[in-house]
């Protein structure tokens, strides 16, 4: 059985010093809601082993954060540029290729492509909004199994709700 977490990365701004999209850094509400978001990973059942992010500035920095608040290390952080905007079919041979060695992964990336990994891997039918974060099992011994795997929607959070439960 595996762990698989999957989040959206968080809120980011549009400067207007910014001209590409995979340059567009964090909002001040995409790093406020990081914390609520880390603060509920490290207390979650099953906390990821690894974490893999898209390469873009925002979900770098998301994945960082939450690095940071769960205290993974350096070697066990990695950002590819094949999961900006990836489509679900990127996103699975990027979780064919994690090591079988992690129960359980972060995957930090971007819409629409995380929204329908969800659906394939699950079949829920979620709204990922900005640092949204699902939490599925995988009924999968390897991570090369991806592909077949049977998952099932453990828990959603979204920032909105775990702010009015402060």
């Amino acid at each position: 059985m595996k762990s698989l977490l999957i989040m959206r990365h968080a809120k980011s701004d549009y400067p207007p010093s910014i001209a590409d999209d995979f340059d567009r850094p964090l909002s001040k509400r995409g790093r406020k809601d990081l914390t609520c978001m880390a603060n509920l990973l490290t207390s979650a059942e099953n906390p990821p082993d690894l974490i893999l992010s898209s390469s873009a500035v925002r979900a770098e920095r998301t994945a960082a954060a939450m690095a940071a608040a769960l205290k993974i290390e350096a070697r066990k952080f990695c950002c590819e540029d094949r999961l900006y905007l990836a489509s679900p079919a990127g996103l699975f041979a990027a979780g064919a290729d994690l090591p079988d060695r992690a129960d359980s992964a972060l995957v930090v990336g971007h819409n629409p492509g995380l929204e329908e990994w969800i659906s394939l891997l699950c079949g829920a039918d979620l709204r990922l909004p900005t640092a949204g974060l699902a939490a599925l099992s995988l009924e999968i011994t390897g991570w090369a199994q991806i592909h077949e795997a049977q998952g099932q929607l453990r828990w959603f959070a979204i920032p909105r709700l775990l702010r009015h439960l402060r």
